[in-house]
């Protein structure tokens, strides 16, 4: 299904009505720039009720009134500067405000089916979005928690769509490694034996494991990153039998 087809889509649905009429109020409050993105979008494409719109601001375009209540001039390790919470039409509203470009941000997403946003130009979404959407699965753009784990697995049921091998392999294994912060070692002794591929001591379990104990350590939002990890491991991927893991 071509990107423009699925716009199309979105932009006939009622629900998007009430998103237009949230961002008009919003960016008349807030600032003209301001973005409505992600999952009040999604659930106009599949004509499901929602609740609550995110919202994207960078700090140059928010008004000098709201410019005067940010706390946080920058936080530690992260590009959102404040959260702002509102209420539109009964829509609870979380406005994030950022120190860079609201696009870029966006196109961060963890869950890339929900890179899709409407500013004062219009809907836009990327083309790997788009992709997901068609096919009806989930692939990772960006890990940036633990928490990443359980919201796939939310969006898997709610949009009852499918997270992709690849993505589902490397984040368990990516999950896994958070066991040498909390698990005794001889238990992590005993995953090595009877789960070798997730075995540091293997090819495949190194890069895997050096990226994921970075990323912990690090501690940082963005890096590293996702799409490289995914495209440097493709050719060990291959050799893998699938069906012991599946």
């Amino acid at each position: 299904m071509p990107r423009t087809t699925i716009m199309n889509k979105i932009q006939n649905s009622e629900r998007y009505q009430a998103v237009l009429s949230v961002y008009a109020v919003l960016a008349e409050k807030y600032g003209s720039k301001i973005t409505v993105a992600g999952g009040c979008l999604v659930d106009s494409y599949h004509d499901k009720d929602f609740y609550d719109v995110d919202t994207f601001i960078s700090y140059k375009d928010l008004k000098d009134e709201w410019k005067n209540k940010v706390k946080h001039k920058r936080r530690r390790n992260s590009h959102i500067l404040e959260v702002f919470r509102d209420t539109v039409d009964g829509f609870d509203i979380d406005i994030v405000v950022v120190d860079y470009s609201v696009a870029k941000h966006i196109r961060r997403f963890d869950q890339v089916f929900k890179q899709l946003w409407l500013d004062q130009k219009g809907l836009h979404m990327t083309k790997q979005a788009a992709r997901d959407i068609d096919a009806g699965k989930i692939t990772i753009g960006t890990l940036n928690g633990p928490a990443i784990y359980f919201r796939v697995l939310r969006s898997a049921r709610k949009y009852n769509m499918v997270v992709d091998d690849v993505d589902f392999f490397l984040m368990e294994n990516f999950m896994s490694s958070l066991d040498k912060f909390i698990l005794p070692k001889k238990y992590q002794h005993m995953k090595k034996e009877f789960m070798p591929y997730k075995n540091p001591d293997e090819l495949l379990g190194r890069v895997v494991y050096k990226y994921s104990t970075l990323y912990w350590n690090v501690s940082a939002m963005y890096i590293p990153s996702w799409t490289m990890l995914k495209r440097f491991v493709k050719p060990y991927l291959m050799r893998i039998d699938w069906k012991h893991i599946r």
